[in-house]
């Protein structure tokens, strides 16, 4: 009957929900994203092992849905602001990366003996990282900021980009047969098609959806807003779907109007918990897949292992080579290209969807998806071990003479250089510490790994190097051994505590000031020699509290009702001048 059937369809819902919280959570507390704990859900669970859910077609339709909202947010996200946040270097960076991997695993496929269109496909798995479980790993280890963090998430950004038009053309792959339809009458159909809906998309985002959801009625109750954006992201994915096009595409295109309605920020907050449950169903979905068996079957086993190997060493190459012809340093090109290694969940995206359009077969699915599961799990250890791996790789390099850890970019260095203060990195924070000591008298000297960075130190008149502070020979450079202190302002823990490691090596005696951007690993600075570590979260905090208390207080003695506009701004010394002055501070407290 019907409905005893959608009862049972419930019910394996309810089952992969609550495996995939279950088996989440567990590996969340062992420092793997939750996302590997729903694939293997679903690999558990499914036809390859347990057997509790044997009719995996049912829940097609569910990823997809999962697929069109992951896309709807992701245009939602891709506002005029944050692309220009990323800059052109950035978005250059994740293009080349795209393509050139991309084409490097379309021409190893095409020699294994692939077909041209399974050697697209693959190379469009290969080519794509995962952005759910790589920007997790580094926001919950404080690395999102560092250089390899940054440089990650604008390939990252470029890879979610680039995956719409991947989806276009293994669409236009599997549509039809050769016989029926030509390349070239697919390709003018998709392009009809894709006009079509961004013009519809464009007349709907700028006529129609700006006059609606102003109207009174839609200002006053937020729920209508929400339902509007949900029936416009699965309008479009079904539009597109007619229209013999990707339903994600249309999802994205749905995402990238609403991203230009005033209040598009709620639309993402109040979508997020329906979008997490049906992502949460695309992942395990996938895992439904994957056939334990068949994986285990030799032939299937060593494809595993040869896209595996072969994807991962070209994903290292291309991405440490794409950041390195831009402009970035190479040791921070190779920890982001092992952040970057793996294949993401837009590979099963692009895997399913070539599988079921008959453009791969089952066989080289299963690969794909054996391949993708190992590199996820692989995943948080090589963003653990991104910076060690780094280090260790550039000092064999210069070991083996193939290339050079000198500066390639310095001021004149006095040979008789002492009694200096050495400022390490020269970002905001590097920049206002060195401006502080020329107002003390005393010319600092820059030691940064950014070339652009090194050369504004130079044009404002300073002493400056370009090289990792983390190496013995650049502390040695800079006269480390004579220095009188150390300024430590790098963002990422990493690195500033192998910082201090070396500085002690280098020079016993010297002042180590150290900028702690978390609080948690404040302890690992001390540890590695730092005399003064200041938390950033600590004097941030004592800030906001001694702003707060002295504009309340003022408020107060003057009678005032209304507090102050929320655009001013306050200089921080004159808040805690202003703050202690009734609060006076211990005889020879001098922090």
């Amino acid at each position: 009957m019907p409905e005893y059937e959608g009862w049972r369809f419930l019910g394996e819902i309810l089952i992969l929900l609550g495996g995939a919280v279950a088996i989440g959570a567990l590996f969340e507390a062992i420092g793997i994203s939750a996302v590997i704990g729903y694939l293997i859900t679903g690999v558990v669970i499914g036809p390859g092992l347990l057997g509790l859910i044997t009719d995996t077609e049912t829940f097609t339709v569910v990823a997809e849905l999962g697929v069109a909202l992951l896309l709807f947010s992701i245009g939602l996200e891709m506002t005029p602001a944050k692309l220009r946040g990323f800059g052109l270097r950035g978005a250059l960076v994740g293009l080349i990366q795209v393509v050139i991997t991309l084409v490097s695993g379309l021409l190893v496929a095409l020699v294994f003996g692939f077909s041209l269109k399974a050697s697209f496909v693959l190379g469009c798995v290969i080519a794509m990282s995962s952005t759910a479980v790589v920007v997790r790993l580094l926001i919950d280890r404080g690395e999102l900021d560092a250089p390899r963090g940054r440089e990650a998430l604008s390939v990252l950004l470029a890879q979610d980009v680039a995956v719409v038009p991947m989806l276009i053309a293994v669409g236009i792959l599997g549509s039809g047969s050769a016989e029926d339809i030509s390349a070239t009458e697919k390709l003018t159909d998709a392009a009809l098609g894709l006009l079509f809906m961004v013009a519809a998309m464009s007349a709907i985002g700028i006529l129609i959806l700006p006059r609606l959801l102003g109207t009174s009625v839609f200002r006053t109750n937020r729920d209508f807003a929400i339902v509007i954006a949900i029936i416009t992201c699965m309008a479009a994915a079904w539009g597109s779907h007619e229209l013999g096009l990707s339903p994600a595409l249309g999802a994205f295109l749905a995402g990238l109007v609403l991203a230009r309605v005033s209040f598009s920020r709620q639309i993402r907050a109040d979508t997020a918990a329906l979008r997490a449950v049906f992502l949460t169903l695309f992942f395990t979905s996938i895992g439904l897949l994957a056939n334990v068996q068949e994986l285990l079957e030799t032939r299937i086993l060593v494809t595993v292992l040869v896209i595996l190997a072969i994807g991962l060493l070209i994903k290292v190459i291309v991405t440490w080579t794409a950041i390195r012809i831009t402009g970035g340093n190479r040791v921070t090109a190779i920890g982001a290209a092992c952040c970057l290694a793996q294949f993401g969940e837009f590979s099963f995206v692009i895997g399913a969807e070539a599988n079921s359009l008959g453009v791969i077969d089952n066989t080289t699915f299963q690969s794909i998806i054996g391949a993708s599961l190992v590199s996820l799990l692989a995943t948080p250890i090589f963003v653990s071990r991104a910076r060690p791996i780094a280090v260790g790789m550039n000092r064999l390099l210069v070991g083996l003479g193939i290339w050079s850890d000198r500066p390639h970019l310095e001021s004149e260095i006095s040979e008789t250089l002492s009694e200096h203060i050495v400022v390490i990195g020269y970002g905001p924070a590097g920049q206002e510490a060195a401006r502080t000591v020329r107002l003390a008298g005393i010319e600092p000297v820059v030691l940064e790994m950014n070339p652009r960075s090194v050369k504004q130190a130079i044009a404002e008149g300073m002493r400056a190097v370009q090289g990792d502070s983390s190496h013995y020979e650049i502390l040695e450079h800079v006269h480390a051994h004579d220095a009188k202190a150390f300024v430590v302002t790098i963002p990422d823990p990493e690195a500033a505590i192998s910082t201090c490691h070396q500085i002690r090596m280098v020079n016993q005696d010297a002042v180590v000031v150290v900028r702690g951007r978390y609080a948690r690993r404040l302890g690992e600075l001390e540890s590695a020699g730092a005399d003064h570590v200041l938390s950033e979260e600590a004097t941030i905090g004592t800030l906001l509290g001694a702003t707060v208390v002295a504009r309340a207080t003022g408020i107060a003695k003057s009678g005032s009702e209304t507090w102050p506009a929320p655009s001013t701004r306050v200089d921080d010394e004159d808040i805690v001048q202003e703050f202690e002055a009734d609060e006076p501070t211990e005889d020879g407290d001098e922090s």
